[in-house]
């Protein structure tokens, strides 16, 4: 790929110092195999800026700042092998090389191959971070840009979620922010009040029902992003304290008991080691 088909503005060689920054939208000479037009993000940046992500005309220029650029997500490489586990890659690109020539078809058999994998290539804990890092999370942010309390706590409330916990433990299967905020469009994600947001109220069963079965009013009233406040929800409040205590008071409780059936063994003359598959052996002296 030339320089010129990305900085467009550049008319000699060699050239001044560059001031202006490069446009994801320009189309390059590039024409993708299996396409008639020559490539371009055009279609998605259009997407894009309709986004709540996309800068609009009545944005602070704090706000503008804070928004998240194309080079903020998309770092290379660009193409991603899934897990040879799944797809065998370099067999089934030999089927694929008995008709057409490896030149075009090998970058497109990669590219395909890699939206193959869920919405994106990153793993649902990349997806996380990637959104709480350095925008979501941000709470100094949040408060200077005077978001919602709701999208404020959006990243606290979903850590806290069944979802958050799941990925929190190394699910790839659960739901992270794109699953839900997001078609396969990817850049589209919208304030939930507008009509086009996946998570707007009209949209909510569809959404939902990319996961999970029988999906109906009911079941989508279910907060994801419910925060457990005191003075809010008190009955949910201390039942999750109840059940706290429940919980570390059963495992610390069996942690006693092993220690001090441990102890009573060892007073006893049994002597603990690994053999024959039991780690206790002897006999008791007491009578």
């Amino acid at each position: 790929m030339p320089c010129r088909d990305c900085h467009t503005y550049i008319t000699k060689i060699p050239h001044d110092p560059v001031t202006e920054e490069v446009n994801c939208s320009n189309e390059c000479h590039i024409k993708p195999p299996f396409s008639k037009e020559n490539f371009s993000h055009k279609k998605i940046i259009k997407i894009y800026n309709k986004s709540v992500h996309g800068i609009k005309k009545n944005d602070s220029e704090e706000l503008k700042a804070a928004k998240p650029y194309c080079k903020y997500c998309h770092l290379n490489p660009i193409y991603t092998r899934v897990e040879e586990g799944r797809i065998n890659f370099e067999v089934t690109l030999k089927r694929c090389l008995n008709c057409h020539e490896r030149k075009g078809v090998t970058q497109a058999y990669k590219h395909i191959t890699h939206r193959l994998r869920h919405k994106t290539s990153r793993s649902p804990q990349q997806i996380v971070q990637l959104c709480s890092k350095n925008c979501h999370a941000n709470i100094p942010l949040m408060e200077k840009l005077k978001v919602s309390k709701e999208s404020h706590e959006a990243v606290e409330t979903y850590n806290e979620s069944i979802h958050g916990k799941a990925v929190a433990l190394g699910s790839q299967e659960a739901a992270d922010c794109v699953s839900c905020h997001a078609t396969s469009a990817i850049h589209d994600i919208y304030k939930k009040d507008e009509k086009e947001s996946t998570v707007n109220k009209d949209n909510l069963i569809k959404t939902c029902n990319q996961c999970h079965k029988n999906v109906n009013d009911r079941f989508v009233q279910i907060d994801v992003h419910s925060g457990i406040e005191r003075h809010e929800k008190p009955l949910l409040y201390y039942a999750k304290i109840i059940l706290g205590y429940v919980f570390y008071g059963s495992v610390f409780s069996l942690i006693g008991l092993a220690m001090l059936e441990s102890y009573g063994r060892r007073k006893d003359g049994i002597a603990m080691q690994i053999r024959k598959g039991t780690s206790w052996h002897g006999k008791s002296r007491r009578k």
